[in-house]
């Protein structure tokens, strides 16, 4: 039998001391493990069940939320976050939110408001996200997770927008329910409905949401840039697009001709302003033409001149101080003047319905660009017809001619003269007397 040494019983007290450090090493760990989940949070206290980050550093792992919440980075297709987010978007249930961490911790999770407008962190607590905007948001995030970690480096972004039913009602192309993302303005919804008719208001638009109505002013939102008209759009919101109501007509030489509601003004320069003011073909020293219709059925022909110079001894209006009235139809006429243009695009004046540019095609004839803007209307000339090229020379409209991009296609106004009109009345009476003879003498 061997003797024992004292260098034997040195050996046994160093097993024992590492036998020893390993249970402490497993107690530890058996601890973290133990690590309250989610729905323990959501029933208790928070701040008593929030770990802290010296804890997550010694227990030497790189993720510290349930693996529910981490993203699958191996689906790239889930992940449409924006490059950009107004941050006036009002949040709501549905929205879902991407946290990265970095640094001490290197992890990403995906977080959603639920249905009680309650944003869950887990792990971290609770936000309450009702009636708030995208920036409000970020904010008590932010607070909430920098109180929480310390020394932890994270961005927060908009993951994946809402998905709702939005109705879209009255004088638009495809009434009924629109499926939009909470990103959506009213104007994109309106589209997506098929446009507003052409006999619906473009300026008293009503966005009913939660009892309260507000006014979209579309034809503001264009000319003017501004998207205070066109808010964002969100759950429940129904849109009612009304008919026409006391309105005039303004076409020719304008940015946006059509239709315009004399409710709020009915001061004709103001008129061209809001329409997005004068085109750079318009006339300034030819008069603005208004047909007006009177009280016996008839309408009377009234000329407005821009400036008391360009009126000079004539008789008419001046444009400052000339008030339309309703059914009143303007028009601006354009100058035979215009500048060349190298621009992909065929420009059509004058007598068509909606005048403007027209994407240049090779393989388009004069007919169907006229066709493209609308087409002619009951004031138009076609016999005298022109095309304005880009070069500054000047044809008469022909079938099958040849266009160039940067030409003008100008349809004018027919003019009558006093004698034709009475002529044109005299013949269709005599020609139903003749009628009345004859059937008489059978």
């Amino acid at each position: 039998m061997c003797p024992f040494r004292p260098r034997h019983f040195a050996v046994v007290i160093a097993i024992l001391a590492l036998c020893s450090g390993l249970n402490a090493q497993t107690e530890s760990d058996s601890s973290i493990s133990r690590l309250p989940q989610p729905q323990q949070i959501q029933t208790r206290d928070p701040q008593l069940q929030t770990p802290s980050t010296e804890d997550f550093f010694r227990s030497n792992r790189t993720t510290l939320f349930p693996r529910n919440f981490q993203l699958d980075k191996t689906k790239t297709e889930s992940t449409p976050t924006s490059l950009y987010v107004d941050p006036h978007y009002p949040v709501g249930p549905g929205d879902q939110f991407l946290v990265n961490f970095w640094g001490r911790i290197e992890d990403a999770i995906v977080i959603q408001i639920n249905s009680e407008s309650k944003l869950f962190v887990p792990r971290i607590g609770v936000i309450e996200a009702a009636g708030i905007t995208y920036q409000e948001l970020i904010q008590r995030l932010t607070e909430k997770l920098n109180a929480s970690l310390k020394n932890v480096f994270f961005t927060i972004s908009l993951h994946r927008s809402r998905e709702f039913n939005v109705y879209v009602l009255g004088d638009v192309n495809r009434p009924g329910a629109v499926n939009a993302s909470a990103n959506y303005r009213v104007s994109q919804v309106i589209e997506a409905a098929g446009g507003v008719r052409p006999t619906g208001s473009r300026q008293f638009i009503e966005l009913r949401r939660k009892g309260a109505v507000i006014r979209i002013n579309l034809l503001k939102y264009l000319n003017e840039a501004s998207f205070e008209p066109n808010p964002f759009i969100t759950n429940d919101d129904v849109i009612f697009v009304p008919h026409l109501t006391k309105f005039v007509t303004v076409t020719g030489s304008i940015v946006q001709p059509g239709t315009f509601e004399i409710q709020e003004t009915n001061l004709l320069r103001e008129i061209i302003k809001k329409m997005g003011g004068l085109s750079v073909y318009a006339d300034l020293r030819a008069p603005i033409r208004v047909s007006r219709l009177m009280p016996n059925g008839e309408r009377k022909q009234l000329r407005v001149f821009h400036t008391v110079e360009n009126r000079g001894s004539e008789q008419g209006y001046i444009l400052n101080d000339f008030a339309v009235q309703e059914s009143d139809e303007i028009f601006i006429p354009a100058s035979n003047l215009l500048i060349p243009s190298k621009a992909a695009a065929i420009y059509v004046t004058g007598e068509v319905r909606t005048p403007g540019p027209v994407l240049y095609q090779i393989s388009m004839t004069v007919e169907e660009y006229i066709g493209a803007s609308g087409g002619l209307t009951s004031r138009a000339d076609l016999s005298k017809a022109v095309v304005y090229k880009a070069d500054g020379s000047q044809e008469r409209i022909r079938s099958r001619m040849a266009l160039e991009p940067g030409d003008t296609i100008h349809i004018p106004e027919k003019t009558f003269k006093f004698w034709q009109d009475h002529l044109t009345v005299v013949t269709a009476f005599i020609s139903l007397a003749t009628s009345i003879i004859v059937f008489s003498g059978r």
